[in-house]
């Protein structure tokens, strides 16, 4: 373990239903002098990716960040693959007062066409229509043609933007030629590190734990030639912490993309991060001992976890640690 923290707690958390391939949330959450972090990068990530979003989770333990008072963000709600896309939106309305909706496309263009015209069914039966706002988010898996049929089928559709329809800057600067819809851009930003991109989008999609905290966030809002919108990357409500303070801090009067705390079934709070009337309160929360009980990680996944976390501590300069006043470097795997 990281001779560091006196406390590290493992966790799985378990989906609503499948999202994207995955039905559990794992991860580990760091105790430091200011409350705690979360580590819990995407079985796919490289160990210079999980360096990144271990600085995340050391600077949320050990750095004093400063959370406004009596303040909130207005967020979305999130429509996965599998969900049925009425009967989200209807909840993601009538439940937690969500009226900008972000679903995920990328299947064919009918089926694509149909679940966010179910979206815009349930606001019409809900007499809501004039609030709402679509978010498309294809994850790069739409070629330009496929992009440009899903669009125009759609051209009555209140969408406010399309993130990342096209995985790479040469599709996407291509696409901007033959749609007038806004594009975002997320993985683009994240993994291949680009700054200078409006000539191939609108909008970034900022992800604070991948990027490696909100000091880092702002430095690369400084690099970067369009404005931004905050994300999650599926963190538990912990983890959520930094990516509330920041998305109030640099985008306080956007939607923030941080309403996926809905999707969880379990938690590692007492009491949910979820919107209310839309919006989310920015409150640095810690997990509670009850709840941690209630989902545990196997032994056997908790040792690949401190392997994980142990390669990613190795990435981190001594210098950074220093910065932040976490002790070094005292590891064992």
């Amino acid at each position: 373990m990281l001779h560091a923290f006196p406390e590290l707690e493992f966790f799985s958390l378990t989906l609503q239903e499948e999202f994207r391939g995955v039905r559990t949330r794992e991860g580990i959450l760091l105790a430091g002098p200011l409350g705690w972090g979360e580590f819990s990068p995407f079985p796919n990530y490289t160990p210079i990716q999980d360096s990144l979003w271990l600085r995340a989770a050391l600077e949320s333990a050990f750095v004093p960040l400063k959370y406004p008072e009596n303040s909130s963000v207005a967020v979305n709600a999130i429509i996965g693959d599998n969900e049925d896309s009425y009967l989200g939106s209807a909840r993601a309305l009538n439940e937690f007062g969500c009226t900008t909706i972000k679903i995920k496309v990328g299947l064919d263009v009918d089926q694509d066409v149909e679940r966010v015209q179910e979206i815009v069914r349930a606001f019409v039966d809900a007499g809501q229509l004039n609030k709402l706002l679509i978010r498309l988010d294809a994850n790069g898996r739409w070629g330009i043609a496929q992009a440009v049929d899903t669009i125009s089928e759609l051209q009555s559709v209140p969408i406010e933007y399309i993130e990342q329809p096209c995985r790479s800057a040469t599709q996407l600067r291509e696409l901007r030629k033959k749609v007038t819809v806004p594009i975002a851009v997320d993985e683009i930003v994240r993994i291949d590190g680009q700054h200078q991109v409006s000539e191939f989008a609108d909008l970034a999609i900022i992800k604070v734990s991948p990027l490696g905290g909100t000091d880092a966030v702002e430095r690369l809002i400084e690099k970067l030639d369009v404005p931004v919108r905050f994300s999650s990357a599926f963190e538990s409500s912990v983890g959520l912490n930094s990516s509330l303070l920041a998305a109030h801090k640099f985008a306080p009067h956007q939607v923030a993309g941080l309403g996926t705390g809905m999707l969880l079934a379990t938690d590692t709070v007492k009491r949910p991060v979820i919107p209310h009337e839309g919006r989310i309160r920015v409150v640095k929360c810690e997990p509670d001992p009850e709840q941690l009980k209630r989902v545990p990680l196997p032994q056997t996944q908790q040792d690949l976890w401190r392997k994980r976390l142990a390669k990613a501590w190795d990435l981190i300069p001594e210098s950074q640690l220093a910065s932040w006043g976490v002790p070094k470097r005292s590891v064992q795997g």
